[in-house]
């Protein structure tokens, strides 16, 4: 095939109206005929692009349909990339798809580049001019012809529009070449081509938004019903990694006393191990952000000095981009959220920032209620404390037996696998199962000896006195059972209410347990206290008969990893409760 120049045509396609006024006569000629065909699919085409919002259903048809339009052998769909400055083949009908892959072309370079440089199209007939046209691509070797159209929608209120890509289709050596007329049809399919991809990346934004809000409304409601602060924060990292399509993230805070971050939420390949790993203050990207307060996005890690290397040595992880931003509550910064490699290697956004920093308003909100939970809950327990204690302050030589006992407690309630609601309940109600003994008189609680029938009936009645105390205040409506039932056995022989089995509430079949084992081990002043190996053996004698089976089992597997040294000579055990 002979070299020809390159044609350029600088005509306006037609517009809508003009090819609905258009008539083909049927003594009309066969070449007019075909146009007014060809002219009236086009107009079709528009509406049927207009109507595809999903992102690859619509790049296909933009192929299908610029191929059917010019007869065309092969379709390359070459995007700009608004945040690299270059372009792209987002979808082909004839390139392998390695090279789709691999691609990247800047503006001026090669017949694309051109094309979207000087925003015209062009008519290529015969072999590329290399010179004009260095590393052109992509570069069909047996296209005799094609056609390139720049994709720019309709202008609106005057403005220059945007370069949405290039377009482009070819026919074999052995096919008739692409003429003129085929440009002006291709010319015009580009306009609607352009404006159906705005549309289909606007709808796109608009369904992260929806999906944002939703995930923002989900995290809220979760907050609402639980104060979990791991598992709210972790909800929250979760759901941002999902959402910005990112291979991993992590949640950190600031050691308020060191400055350092804590790991506290890591996703991802490198999440266990980063677990509870700490950063020195002001070190790496995410120390930037903690120490400035602003979001960072970072495209090239590597290229930026501000990027610790440390994590990735430790984890089989390599960061290549990441997006960075603060936690921020009471105009102070409390710690970082970041994402780490979009999955389908494509950089971070603004956008991206805009919707990870709605995540870290809500890891903030969540943050701050649990602190100020916990804040409550640590003065509702200590004030429970000092009760507790001031009831034991009647009797010296139990000084110590409700501490000792609530931590035992605990540690075997993680046995059986309770809840952190349940654990809270549990620490309070063992704090103040004995509170009734407020009831019993100083003469038989300080009784040195054995008591009598009559003074062991009214010790009998402290858990129903305990009880009554606290039936009228509502927050502690939920610890009643561990009062009530604390003396309750297994086979139906303690008291008040001489319950059997299961009729017993776990809470009063747990308490037993630890309560014996601290008063074998305790000092009396009528006998020395045992070693915990013979009170061990004393509950396991008496497994099914006193105590329950599962509860002593629960507490035999708890009972390898408590320290009895820290909590049999420490003054003031320091809660066991999470």
């Amino acid at each position: 095939m002979s070299k020809t120049k390159p044609v350029k045509f600088r005509t306006s396609p037609l517009p809508p109206e003009t090819i609905q006024s258009l008539t083909a006569p049927e003594d009309a000629p066969e070449e007019l005929r075909r146009r007014y065909a060809d002219l009236s699919t086009l107009y079709m085409t528009g509406a049927r692009l207009s109507s595809i919002l999903q992102w690859e259903p619509l790049l296909l048809e933009i192929l299908e349909t610029s191929i059917h339009l010019t007869q065309a052998d092969g379709a390359s769909l070459i995007l700009a990339d608004n945040y690299r400055g270059d372009l792209f083949i987002a979808a082909s009908r004839h390139l392998p798809a390695q090279v789709v892959k691999e691609t990247r072309l800047h503006y001026n370079e090669g017949i694309a580049g051109w094309v979207a440089h000087h925003r015209e199209p062009l008519l290529l007939v015969g072999p590329v001019d290399s010179n004009r046209f260095p590393k052109f691509s992509p570069r069909p070797t047996l296209s005799g012809s094609a056609i390139c159209v720049p994709l720019i929608p309709p202008a609106l209120s005057g403005e220059t529009p945007p370069l949405v890509g290039v377009l482009i289709v070819s026919r074999k050596v052995s096919q008739p070449a692409l003429a003129q007329d085929d440009l002006q049809l291709l010319f015009a399919l580009s306009a609607q081509a352009a404006a159906a991809l705005q549309n289909a990346r606007q709808y796109q934004q608009m369904e992260r938004r929806a999906t944002q809000l939703k995930n923002l409304i989900e995290i809220s409601r979760e907050m609402s019903t639980s104060l979990n602060i791991d598992e709210v924060l972790r909800g929250v990292m979760e759901k941002a990694v999902k959402l910005l399509r990112a291979q991993s993230g992590s949640l950190l805070l600031i050691d308020e006393q060191t400055q350092e971050l804590i790991f506290k939420v890591a996703l991802g390949p490198a999440g266990a191990i980063l677990s509870d790993t700490r950063l020195p203050p002001g070190v790496g990207i995410a120390g930037a952000v903690a120490r400035d307060g602003k979001p960072l996005i970072v495209n090239d890690a590597k290229a930026d000095p501000r990027h610790y290397g440390g994590v990735d040595a430790s984890t089989a992880l390599t960061t290549q981009m990441l997006l960075c931003v603060p936690l921020i509550s009471r105009a102070r910064v409390t710690g970082v959220l970041e994402v780490i490699n979009k999955l389908d290697g494509a950089p971070f956004l603004d956008e991206d920032a805009e919707t990870l920093a709605a995540f870290a308003l809500e890891g903030a909100i969540a943050l701050e209620n649990a602190r100020l939970y916990s804040d409550l809950k640590r003065a509702f327990t200590d004030t429970v404390r000092v009760i507790a204690n001031a009831v034991e302050a009647r009797d010296p030589y139990t000084a110590g037996h409700t501490n000792r006992v609530t931590q035992l407690a605990l540690e075997t309630a993680r046995e059986l696998g309770w809840t952190t609601e349940q654990m809270d309940v549990l620490e309070i109600g063992a704090l103040l199962h004995d509170i009734g003994k407020i009831g019993v008189s100083d003469a038989i609680l300080r009784k040195p000896g054995k008591l009598t029938d009559d003074e062991y009936t009214e010790m009998k009645r402290h858990p129903i006195v305990g009880a009554n105390m606290l039936e009228g205040v509502g927050l502690l409506r939920p610890i009643l059972a561990y009062v009530l039932y604390h003396q309750e056995r297994f086979d139906g022989t303690g008291y008040p209410f001489g319950l059997k089995g299961k009729e017993i509430p776990i809470e009063g079949r747990l308490l037993p347990v630890v309560d014996t084992f601290d008063a074998i081990t305790s000092d009396r002043p009528y006998r020395k206290g045992r070693t915990p190996a013979e009170a061990v053996a004393e509950i396991v004698k008496n497994r099914g008969t006193q105590f329950d089976p599962v509860v002593v089992d629960a507490f035999l597997r708890a009972y390898q990893h408590i320290d009895f040294q820290s909590l049999y000579h420490s003054p003031e055990p320091s809660s066991a409760a999470t």
